[in-house]
């Protein structure tokens, strides 16, 4: 029996240490039509913001989160708006008004498998260039904030 239980232990401990060390994925197209992976972006930062146009703290910080997004060379940022019933042209004409440099796409299923779903708006989960999660954060965000978080995953590292 406890061999049995050995055995258990070693094969669960394995499952961990290969879903652990690999990276996140997941396919988007965004407003353009522009297909998109997370892997194209392998070797960067990636904040995943999710978002929608009825949310005040949303539509302040992205401003901010657009010039992160052209102002830092090793980091990118992927809007993901969460509103299933928005028509395409209200989104877009969203998007235009706040001058969003970032690709922007819908929330879709191999999102939501790859990240979970957010707790609440907005939501921002920070991608370390291997891949990995390495922060969460439910609330409003800023680029000096992201540089913290960055700075922080770095020293841990």
């Amino acid at each position: 029996m406890k061999q049995i239980y050995s055995f258990i232990y070693i094969v669960l401990c394995l499952m961990l240490f290969n879903t652990s060390a690999s990276a996140l994925d997941f396919k988007f197209t965004d407003l353009e039509g522009e297909k998109h992976s997370l892997s194209d972006y392998k070797g960067k930062w990636v904040l995943v913001n999710f978002w929608a146009t009825w949310c005040p703290p949303c539509r302040k910080e992205i401003p901010d989160l657009s010039d992160f997004h052209l102002e830092t060379d090793d980091a990118v940022v992927i809007g993901v708006n969460y509103e299933p019933g928005i028509k395409d042209e209200k989104l877009k004409k969203f998007v235009d008004l706040y001058l969003i440099s970032y690709p922007v796409t819908r929330v879709n299923e191999a999102i939501i498998q790859a990240l979970g779903e957010p707790r609440g708006l907005p939501t921002s989960i920070l991608i370390s260039p291997e891949g990995k999660i390495a922060r969460r954060v439910t609330g409003m965000t800023d680029g000096r904030r992201i540089n913290k978080m960055i700075e922080q995953y770095n020293t841990k590292q």
